[in-house]
């Protein structure tokens, strides 16, 4: 039988953790070291893994095939700074980290001590880490960087029922800005969906109740069919004066709102002429009005 290959961890916080316990589950890696600067996050992720030796510095770590740098974004080419000055024979290991904003470039130091580096960004929350081993089948990876590693990490990934995409580094910061706006930004339009109906005096428990549905059926149209196909609303369908309303009322009663509602309505404008051209006297009139506001 072929040899586990050993897999250490930098940064074993809920992602490097996760992504262990999932590979070692499925019998494709061997636990080895797992660092953290606080040990007792060290402690939690063997005992979560169930398997690895806790080190107590870079330096105390045991030799691996496969190097999981799984720090905060903003200290990888520190850390990879660090390791390629320890004792390490880094001819022939595979390094990779889970930035989705960072390309393998930032490994650089081990790339040139003779490490196969690379990028494997899952494109899920890790909040809750025993729900993400659970859920992780069907997960998109994009994976970038030395062809070697790649393919390794291709077919690692693939076992535990990860879907791998392949990215371009230069495309990175327009990939993540991506996955930033359907996260995130999905995160923040409700939140101002539910503060637009508290200020009409709705209680948040019945807001949920009625943005659930709307929010839930419109994602499921989308991915049904594509945005032009999904877009409803006053704008999609020419109602200036609805349109007009909405801006009267948020520049009365919550002006806080009224750039990023200006700022939405654009964008929406624009895909509504796409959408929906046979309206476009209407998304004339509604240009004016944006113009009137802002």
């Amino acid at each position: 039988m072929p040899r586990v290959p050993v897999l250490n961890v930098v940064g074993a916080g809920r992602v490097g953790t996760t992504l262990t316990r999932l590979l070692a589950d499925a019998g494709l890696v061997r636990p080895g070291s797992l660092y953290n600067r606080d040990p007792e996050h060290s402690r939690r992720a063997a005992r979560y893994i169930g398997a690895g030796n806790c080190a107590r510095n870079l330096n105390d770590m045991s030799g691996a095939d496969l190097w999981l740098i799984a720090v905060p974004d903003d200290v990888i080419a520190q850390v990879a700074r660090q390791l390629a000055a320890t004792r390490y024979d880094w001819q022939g290991r595979i390094a990779f980290h889970c930035s989705g904003i960072h390309s393998a470039s930032v490994l650089s130091d081990l790339g040139e001590l003779g490490a196969a580096t690379a990028s494997l960004h899952p494109v899920q929350s890790f909040a809750n880490p025993e729900k993400s081993r659970q859920h992780f089948t069907g997960t998109c990876c994009t994976v970038e960087g030395d062809s070697r590693a790649s393919r390794r990490l291709t077919a690692l990934f693939t076992g535990i029922g990860g879907r791998l995409i392949g990215i371009d580094a230069d495309g990175k910061n327009l990939y993540h800005a991506a996955t930033a706006v359907a996260s995130n930004y999905l995160v923040t339009l409700f939140d101002m969906s539910r503060q637009l109906l508290a200020a009409a005096d709705m209680s948040t428990d019945d807001a949920n109740a009625l943005l659930a549905p709307l929010v839930s059926g419109t994602l499921d149209n989308l991915l049904a069919s594509n945005p032009e196909q999904a877009l409803t609303g006053p704008i999609s369908r020419g109602d200036a004066l609805t349109v007009r309303r909405h801006l009267e009322a948020l520049a009365g009663g919550c002006p806080d709102f009224l750039p990023l509602y200006l700022a939405l309505a654009r964008a929406t404008l624009s895909l509504a002429r796409r959408s929906h051209p046979e309206n476009r006297d209407g998304h004339r009139h509604i240009e004016s009005v944006l113009a009137e506001f802002g």
